[in-house]
């Protein structure tokens, strides 16, 4: 078996160019949001679709008018789509796409725009875990989706709604989806690793982080699902790949996602990428604490973090 520093130089050069996108926090109020970036990536990405819809147009010698009818839509449409000002939805810019020969290129702009349910690559994502007999994660700064509450999914998906835009409704039914994957009759076997910093991470208020962690217990109590915290201190900080998941098909099968610095994230399929990160989840779940240990830890950062004094915790 590899040692701590082997794996992290398998992991560096695969992980290392898709580093997780969150870094500046801001205080509301009692909430802590992301903060400020220096550019709004959303509008930066619907204008970069504005533009390549633009020079595919203009190099099939077309006037906007033109583009329009060959879609069925109306010359001004067009020239909002363009200038950013409208985000049309995907089976527009398929038309677009196809009435411009663009061989598929608008179309993977436009797809790569948000996370919206509707995206293929979001769908395909619910597929694998819904079909999953076992499910492992690394969760380093956020709560692992499948096990959040309704009100941290919600306040979590505003959160990041500003850079990467979709429908919020329309992503809290997903996640909903998603942790109903957990709790059905033949439910696939659910192993969480998250590292400490995600319980100091603030979302909504106290009460909102503490009902969180006290859920965290709470399912972790579930025959198929286990959680270990990895402590502070406890390994390398140079392991940390952000947000992982892997999946197990009844096949036998692997596959993997985690995301990147866009919206889109990237699915791993290759063997050796696989058994990398296998390799990683394995050697933090021997150092994490165990469930009991995990339990307790939990228990004892709410009561610290996230007080409420006439309240018992139930391990």
């Amino acid at each position: 078996m590899p040692g701590s520093a082997d794996l992290v130089s398998a992991l560096t050069p695969m992980l290392n160019p898709v580093r997780d996108v969150r870094i500046t926090k801001r205080q509301v109020g009692y909430t802590t949001m992301p903060g400020p970036e220096p550019l709004d990536l959303y509008q930066q990405r619907v204008a970069e679709l504005g533009a390549a819809i633009k020079e595919q147009r203009l190099a099939k010698g077309w006037t906007q008018a033109k583009l329009g009818r060959a879609v069925a839509l109306d010359h001004t449409a067009i020239a909002h789509f363009e200038k950013g000002r409208h985000v049309p939805r995907r089976d527009v810019v398929r038309r677009i796409d196809n009435a411009l020969e663009a061989r598929g290129r608008l179309f993977k702009l436009r797809d790569g725009l948000d996370d919206n349910p509707d995206s293929e690559r979001v769908r395909r994502y619910l597929v694998k875990h819904s079909r999953a007999v076992k499910v492992k994660q690394i969760c380093s700064h956020w709560m692992p989706p499948m096990l959040e509450t309704e009100e941290h999914t919600r306040l979590s998906l505003e959160a990041g709604m500003c850079r990467r835009g979709g429908t919020l409704e329309d992503k809290v039914v997903y996640r909903r989806e998603l942790r109903a994957i957990t709790q059905r009759a033949n439910a696939p076997a659910l192993r969480v690793i998250i590292r400490e910093a995600v319980l100091h991470e603030t979302i909504g208020n106290e009460r909102v982080m503490r009902e969180q962690l006290l859920h965290l217990i709470d399912r972790s109590h579930d025959p198929n699902i286990e959680v270990r915290v990895l402590p502070f201190g406890t390994g390398s900080q140079n392991q940390d790949v952000g947000f992982v998941t892997m999946w197990e098909e009844p096949n036998g099968r692997m596959g993997a996602w985690r995301p990147r610095g866009d919206v889109s994230g990237l699915f791993v399929a290759g063997r050796a990428d696989i058994a990398i990160l296998s390799r990683l989840y394995d050697h933090l779940h021997r150092i994490a604490l165990d469930q009991d240990a995990t339990r307790s830890f939990i228990a004892k950062a709410v009561e610290e973090l996230y007080p409420c004094r006439s309240s018992v915790i139930p391990l």
